[in-house]
């Protein structure tokens, strides 16, 4: 199963291996101004890096957005094995819980800024969707592997788009708390259903 192409521009990937801490300051500015008043001579301030090492490996302010957002998703979402489908499936839960609940400000801040920018919002489906998917195509595959569900369920973009919209919803628009009980509920009245369901 193709977990989904996800375009590299030239010195993305080996730049945000070798400033890391650039790429977090990215996010926090964010965080701190928003995306609009977010610059680059912020960013090299703040990092204290010169402007021509961040041109050296992205060409500009969307560009280094999108690498600093994959960066956080390659940091924060590596699954769990737990060796069963039901227990992966909480234990991704948790994780998109926590990050939702540790970048709320900062997923608020990029849906604003994806209004008023398309050049972001093209890239911020194309490259950073996709690699928040690496955990649940990760959960699937494993499931597939033991026999628990049908080996075409992780083609299925109803269940990738499922866990962190519920869970995004609950948290970010309802202001509920996401807790073991909400967890459980999900998994066992919806995920493990979609992912178990075969087509007559």
């Amino acid at each position: 199963m193709r977990q989904g192409n996800i375009p590299a521009q030239a010195g993305t990937t080996a730049g945000g291996e070798r400033h890391p801490e650039l790429l977090d300051t990215v996010l926090t500015l964010i965080r701190e101004v928003g995306y609009d008043r977010m610059t680059i001579d912020a960013v090299a301030a703040r990092a204290r890096v010169s402007k021509a090492t961040i041109y050296r490996h992205w060409p500009g302010k969307v560009d280094l957005v999108a690498a600093a957002l994959r960066h956080r998703h390659v940091g924060v979402q590596t699954p769990a094995d737990t060796g069963s489908l039901r227990g992966d499936l909480l234990e991704l839960l948790r994780t998109t819980a926590a990050i939702c609940t540790a970048d709320s400000d900062l997923m608020q801040a990029l849906i604003l800024a994806m209004r008023t920018s398309p050049e972001l919002e093209h890239l911020i489906r194309q490259q950073v969707l996709p690699a928040g998917r690496v955990a649940s195509v990760a959960v699937v595959v494993r499931a597939a592997a033991r026999g628990e569900i049908p080996a075409e369920a992780g083609e299925r973009d109803l269940f990738h788009d499922l866990a962190p919209a519920m869970v995004m919803s609950r948290i970010l628009a309802h202001g509920l708390p996401a807790d073991e009980d909400f967890f459980t509920q999900l998994v066992d009245q919806v995920l493990v259903p979609v992912l178990r369901y075969r087509a007559v």
